[in-house]
């Protein structure tokens, strides 16, 4: 009776101090460790990357000088539960957008305020304790959550310039994640008044001047540089400014950062390309070539091409199968004739 006795005791003390231990681990968490982590135990930046899907649009593809440049920016909740917007009282600081010209320069921000403004008022808002706007907007699971932008208000576009614009979503400013638009648009501005022409077909006058080496070649020539690690030839392939948006690991810090600080982050960047990766490509297969195409199907002379590869890649032992989708732009000045990659998606099938 006595052992009996004992042994409940002992068990009630193991209790408490398994209580104790408990209530410890929870005080000492960090703030809002409990509230970034959803039903799954997954923090909220990797439920965004995952299920928040961000697409542009424009009305058109041509522009008259001069005109308003309407954008319609959309947030879609893709996933199974409830997410949740932040936006901030600065439009830049939720809403970043991408406009590269033909020769990929990026173009600075010229936030036009007054411009802006205007066309915002009247739009009931609310204010924090710091007197910022602010408003929370709730998505469900399949809703959407539009907003028309003017591009004309942060950019100074010149006439008869050809843009690609992409976009990032910061959906709350306490965390420096953010979803990519999932889409590059593409723009023109003409150089005079008039109706806007129609985009050139390949086969039409006009459509000269093509890069001579076929976008299949080029991925075949970056890939077997990648499996025999020649890394200077690796790299050449690439618009490493663009194509650092591909890598969220990246983006951020390149998105956010000054024309010095960029340099340094693409540097880092190369470096970690080329060091040695876990998962070696064993072998690959270029599986589809497309080119790009207007909203009409009709192929946009001097636009873009997509190519798809089927990859296997050894991690340690266990064989991995990929499907890649490279986005490659006619190379310019110096690149003209050849092919950049700018962008790839990856997905992985086994």
């Amino acid at each position: 009776m006595n052992d009996m006795q004992s042994m409940a005791q002992s068990g009630r003390v193991v209790g408490i101090f398994l209580l104790a231990a408990t209530l410890l681990l929870a005080l000492s968490a960090p703030a809002g460790a409990e509230t970034r982590r959803d039903m799954r135990g997954d923090e909220s930046i990797d439920y965004w990357t995952r299920y928040g899907q961000v697409q542009l649009e424009f009305d058109r593809v041509r522009f008259r000088l001069g005109e308003d440049i309407p954008l319609k920016f959309r947030v879609r909740n893709v996933g199974y539960q409830v997410i949740r917007i932040y936006p901030s009282s600065r439009p830049i600081s939720t809403y970043r957008f991408l406009v590269t010209d033909r020769q990929g320069r990026e173009l600075p921000v010229r936030f036009n305020a007054r411009s802006y403004n205007a066309r915002e008022h009247g739009t009931r808002t609310v204010v924090d304790l710091q007197g910022d706007l602010t408003k929370e907007v709730i998505l469900h699971p399949g809703e959407t959550f539009e907003k028309t932008f003017y591009l004309n208000d942060f950019y100074e576009l010149k006439p008869g310039a050809e843009y690609r614009v992409s976009a990032y979503f910061f959906p709350d400013q306490r965390f420096e994640y953010f979803v990519r638009s999932g889409d590059m648009s593409r723009i023109r501005i003409d150089s005079r008044k008039s109706a806007p022409a129609p985009l050139l077909r390949d086969d039409e006058p006009g459509s000269a001047g093509r890069p001579q080496i076929s976008p299949e070649e080029t991925i075949f020539l970056f890939l077997s540089a990648e499996m025999r690690q020649n890394w200077k030839n690796y790299l050449k392939y690439l618009e490493l400014p663009r194509y650092i948006t591909a890598y969220d690991r990246y983006a951020s810090r390149y998105v956010q950062s000054g024309s010095q600080q960029r340099a340094e982050v693409l540097r880092e960047f190369a470096t970690y390309l080329t060091g040695n990766p876990a998962d070696r490509l064993v072998r690959f297969k270029v599986t589809g070539v497309e080119p790009e195409r207007d909203s009409a199907g009709r192929i946009i002379a001097d636009g873009r091409s997509f190519v798809k590869v089927l990859g296997v890649r050894d991690s340690d032992g266990f064989v991995l199968q990929y499907e890649y989708t490279y986005t490659l732009e006619p190379g310019r000045d110096e690149d003209r004739g050849f092919w950049k990659i700018v962008y790839v998606e990856a997905r992985l099938i086994r």
